[in-house]
């Protein structure tokens, strides 16, 4: 025998609920920034005093020729070193020997407050139930009513979180560009503090490089410098009208040159 089932009956309540609620919210931003930290150590010679004005005259024509020096805009000479630089004037004729260091620097900065969040809403939800009049399935009134009174007091407490919600999310955006400017500050800060200590420690290390490419430096200058001291000489030589005149290189890098000059 078939069983019968009677049409589907529905009881919906309707609720509300008054939401008012206050705390205190904390608003937390942290801002990263990195950069650059830079040490350096030099040092420099006047070479005036020591090396004639002939031959630093010389000496630049020598440098502009020589592979691996450049002259700059401000007409200073300078040739690339591993960890630095090394650099003639002809203007102020002096030398100089830069060993740079450089390392990559990060530091952190956080801000925070704390603000008054606030809600106060008049909350309405409903829910739904579902009965037989023959109770087919257990399905009776009563249980029907307490379907729906839980449906509705469960998006009651939906409604209220979603209140709560916004309400935070008001509270931070509110406050947030101002705690965000200060973990910023406060990041720019502990930055600085961080690149003076690491380029105290990049100075000291630039100091042992410097020893150690000063020598490479002084000897590319000095090798130019020679030229410029045979060429000097070989332009005096045959301005005063010198003959026999005669330059040649040894093994061991010594030049030789001679000529005749009646005095």
């Amino acid at each position: 025998m078939a069983e019968l089932m009677c049409n589907p009956r529905r009881i919906q309540v309707r609720a509300t609920r008054q939401l008012a609620e206050a705390w205190d919210q904390e608003v937390r931003r942290r801002v990263v920034l990195s950069g650059e930290a830079s040490g350096e150590a030099r040092v420099r010679e006047r070479l005036a005093a020591t090396v004639g004005a002939p031959t630093l005259a010389a000496l630049a024509r020598v440098l502009a020729r020589t592979e691996g020096w450049q002259e700059g805009e401000d007409g200073v000479f300078r040739h690339r070193l591993d960890g630095g630089v090394i650099s003639f004037d002809p203007d102020s004729r002096e030398l100089e020997i830069v060993a740079r260091v450089s390392a990559r620097v990060e530091a952190s900065g956080e801000a925070v407050t704390i603000v008054r969040a606030e809600v106060g809403d008049l909350l309405r939800a409903s829910g739904t139930g579902t009965y037989y009049d023959d109770e087919w399935g257990g399905h009776t009134r009563e249980r029907a009513e307490r379907t729906a009174d839980l449906a509705a007091e469960s998006a009651l407490d939906d409604a209220a979180e979603r209140a709560r919600t916004r309400e935070r999310e008001r509270a931070e955006s509110a406050h947030a560009q101002d705690v965000r400017e200060q973990a910023r500050r406060n990041a720019e800060d502990s930055l600085a503090a961080t690149r003076r200590k690491r380029e105290r420690e990049l100075r000291a290390q630039a100091a042992d490089v410097l020893a150690a490419i000063g020598e490479t430096g002084r000897g590319l200058f000095h090798r130019a410098l020679a030229e410029a001291y045979r060429d000097a000489i070989l332009a005096y030589a045959r301005t005063h009208g010198a003959t026999g005149v005669s330059c040649a290189e040894g093994a061991d890098g010594v030049v030789d040159i001679q000529f005749e000059l009646e005095v």
